[in-house]
């Protein structure tokens, strides 16, 4: 922790010491040096100019000795003999001031004429008025070309972020400060460091610093240093070292030592665990080659990657109908060719989520059953899960969803039990980032709702209180589904596009004559089947038998509610099963698979409900010298239980859908592309054609696809027209795209393009020669 500074009690006379650095600054030092003499002298107050000339080669060091003889006293001149740099100037410069004054207040600035002795005023006047023991200045108005701008900027960020600096404009050389706090500073920084390194190193004494603006001028004479790459490099060295002291120092940087001593070494324990599962998990099923055997895996890189490269690269590349956070976070990698082309730009964000949901499973286990033993089991439980390595190995959503249904139940925990509003801010945030993931997030967001309103009620028993508390959670919770639907309103003018947009309406994908719809018989077997297969039995016998205790014990009491909307999911998909919003098939009833995965999120509660059971088991066994051999058993049965799985059945779904007919053809006609396209502008449909649009390998930007603003239309009517070059199409009889619908057989088709490819009733056209 920081220990606030306290100053010496040593008495000094309320002056100004103005500390400049001077380098090749022969032109400028006169002018600068007189404007901050005139303005003490005429304010009346004691006063002195330290200049240090660092090693100039021209007549800086003649000229600052002029100045020291016509103004004896009120001119301090520091000589370097050769030259230092920036921070070694003014280091010597405050060394100077604090040995040969006994001014209160030292001024650093610069000697370039950028800066003038009228905001010295009015900055003495701040320091008066608020107390401060440092007055820090910022440039609202800087005058340098924009490339030294965005440099400053750049740097200014960087310094916040590594140095935890809080000012605005880091490196802006006009600062008072008292001096009793630069005689207990110790400041190592070269070139630009020398800066933030004070900053930081006031800020961790907790004094107190106030920003004020100042003026900027244009510098009249000379060139300025500090965007040489040698100066550059010098600040990033220095910036490194001081952050290397930052570190290390007693008081400071406190979260380092955190890390290295953590406060719950089990959490570190099973985090280093879960990275280690996620990078295996990845690299057997990249060696297998599967990691992108989903048609939906390709699909959400290919709208990431259209974000940044298609025709019409924009944010509206991301749709109105699957939610954007998946696609948003793959950015980052998604624009680089092999990232996007092997899925690991897709299976980063689904990898970093399962190591995230693992610790939030073993945080929220261990309060449960106030034992990190049960914490333990249940992150096992899902950790090892087949299925769920194999989906966090790809570009899929569930993973993301995962984590933030876990994160979401763990604060909603905490606020249930002790009521602190950052855990219900950090479960609104929560539930905002599942809303934008996976529609099974809006569901998650009216049971923690309800769960909130029933806790205040309880609790309080004030419909007043239990409002505030509705508003201040609902604000966040729901700001992602409101943003949604306005975003579907601005792109396709219907704020629920996402829901009857002719790329979402549930019949395009639940066909005529599904058992479960209208059967809730069906429905619930259906569902239970595909929980059965991606969880295994075993766990959720042991699940239910979890929630059964947990009921037993906690009934419905305030604290202990936030865990059942987990169960609320299995109710929503048999409910949407039934209703015919949702297709899901298993074997045993459909004969084949499909959307089997919608099975796994059941793993959440059967793991926090079965390791709350498990946590029981050092209160059952009573004697002492029995609880680590129990423990040990139960352990070795949590691993059995969690290894129970059927095998991977969401891995079998792809791979059997892969497999299939249709996406024989298609791979025939995507490894034709890959052989013959030349990169010319394309035509095709992506919807039901993902895995030729992926496979193929032509460049996003080279393909007109429905979601191509202002130019899927026109190029429909008239391919040649707008310079389409090659032209796909699907013509199976009853899933015909677009693209076959509207030109197969027509002379803009037969009289510009040549039929090059033709197989399972896909077609490939190319422009004839001119």
């Amino acid at each position: 922790m920081a220990v606030p500074v306290r100053l010496a009690v040593r008495t000094y006379t309320d002056g100004v010491a103005v500390v400049m650095p001077a380098y090749h600054e022969q032109d400028n030092l006169t002018a600068t040096v007189t404007d901050f003499l005139r303005t003490l002298e005429q304010a009346g107050l004691p006063h002195a100019v330290v200049v240090v000339d660092d090693g100039s080669s021209d007549r800086t060091g003649a000229v600052l000795d002029a100045l020291a003889a016509a103004n004896p006293g009120r001119v301090v001149a520091v000589h370097h003999e050769v030259n230092q740099g920036y921070g070694a100037a003014v280091r010597s410069g405050i060394a100077a001031a604090l040995e040969q004054t006994e001014l209160r207040w030292v001024l650093l600035t610069d000697s370039d004429g950028q800066f003038r002795s009228d905001d010295l005023v009015e900055f003495l006047e701040v320091r008066r008025r608020e107390r401060a023991d440092a007055v820090v200045g910022y440039r609202e108005q800087r005058a340098d070309p924009w490339r030294r701008r965005l440099n400053a900027w750049i740097w200014t960020w960087l310094c916040r972020i590594v140095l935890r600096v809080p000012s605005r404009d880091v490196d802006c050389a006009f600062k008072l400060i008292d001096r009793r706090l630069l005689e207990g500073v110790r400041l190592t920084g070269e070139a630009a460091a020398i800066s933030p390194e004070l900053l930081a190193k006031l800020t961790a004494r907790e004094a107190r610093l106030v920003e004020h603006p100042v003026r900027h001028h244009p510098r009249l004479h000379g060139e300025q240093t500090g965007a040489k790459l040698s100066v550059i490099a010098r600040s990033l060295a220095s910036l490194a070292s001081i952050y290397g002291q930052m570190v290390w120092a007693p008081d400071k940087q406190s979260w380092v030592r955190r890390l290295l001593r953590p406060k719950d070494p089990l959490l570190t324990l099973v985090t280093v665990a879960a990275v280690l599962l996620s990078v295996g998990g990845y690299l057997y099923f990249r060696h297998q080659g599967v990691v992108l055997a989903y048609k939906d895996a390709n699909s959400h890189l290919l709208i990431a990657r259209r974000v940044l490269e298609s025709p019409t690269a924009g944010a509206a590349q991301l749709g109105g109908v699957w939610l954007p956070l998946p696609h948003l976070l793959a950015l980052p990698l998604v624009w680089s060719d092999a990232l996007y082309q092997n899925g690991l730009a897709g299976a980063v964000v689904s990898m970093i989520a399962f190591v995230f949901t693992v610790r939030y499973l073993y945080l929220l286990g261990a309060s449960l059953a106030r034992s990190r033993f049960a914490g333990i089991a249940t992150a096992m439980l899902f950790a090892v899960n087949a299925n769920v390595l194999y989906l966090q190995s790809t570009a899929m959503t569930e993973s993301l969803l995962f984590a933030c249904i876990v994160a979401t139940i763990y604060y909603l925990h905490e606020w249930c039990r002790f009521g602190r509003y950052k855990d219900l801010i950090a479960t609104s945030l929560a539930i905002f980032l599942a809303t934008l993931t996976r529609y099974e997030g809006w569901v998650l967001c009216l049971a923690a709702l309800a769960v909130v309103t029933y806790t205040e009620l309880r609790r309080h028993r004030s419909y007043i209180r239990t409002e505030a508390s509705f508003i201040f959670f609902g604000f966040i919770a729901f700001a992602g589904i409101a943003g949604w639907c306005v975003w579907n309103f601005v792109i396709f003018r219907n704020p629920l596009y996402w829901k009857f947009g002719e790329y979402a309406d549930s019949s395009l994908w639940v066909k005529s004559g599904e058992k479960a719809v209208g059967d809730l018989g069906v429905a619930t077997r259906t569902y239970w089947l595909a929980a059965e297969h991606n969880i295994g039995l075993a766990t959720l016998v042991l699940g239910a038998l979890g929630v059964v205790a947990y009921v037993a014990r906690y009934r419905l009491r305030s604290e202990a509610v936030a865990v059942y909307p987990l169960l609320f999911f299995g109710v929503f998909f048999i409910y949407a099963l039934y209703a015919g919003e949702r297709p899901l098939h298993v074997k045993e009833i459909s004969g084949e698979l499909y959307n089997v995965r919608f099975g796994l999120i059941m793993l959440l509660p059967a793991s926090i409900f079965a390791g709350y059971l498990i946590g029981l088991v050092p209160s059952v066994v009573r004697r002492p010298e029995l609880v680590r051999a129990a423990k040990g058993v139960a352990a070795a049965g949590v691993l059995a239980t969690a290894l129970a799985v059927p095998g991977v059945v969401t891995l079998d779904e792809a791979v059997e859908f892969r497999g299939s007919q249709w996406e024989s053809a298609n791979a025939a006609a995507s490894g034709w592309l890959r052989e013959h396209h030349d990169g010319g502008l394309t035509l095709m449909m992506s919807y039901e054609n993902e895995s030729v649009t992926f496979d193929s390998k032509i460049p996003t930007q080279r393909i007109v696809y429905e979601g191509s603003y202002q130019m899927w239309e026109p190029a429909l009517r008239d391919p040649a027209a707008h310079r389409i070059e090659w032209i796909y199409m699907r013509g199976l009889p009853g899933s015909e795209d677009l693209v076959f619908k509207q030109l197969h057989g027509t002379p803009q088709l037969t009289r510009s393009y040549d039929l090059v490819y033709s197989a399972g009733d896909r077609m490939i056209y190319h422009r004839k020669e001119q």
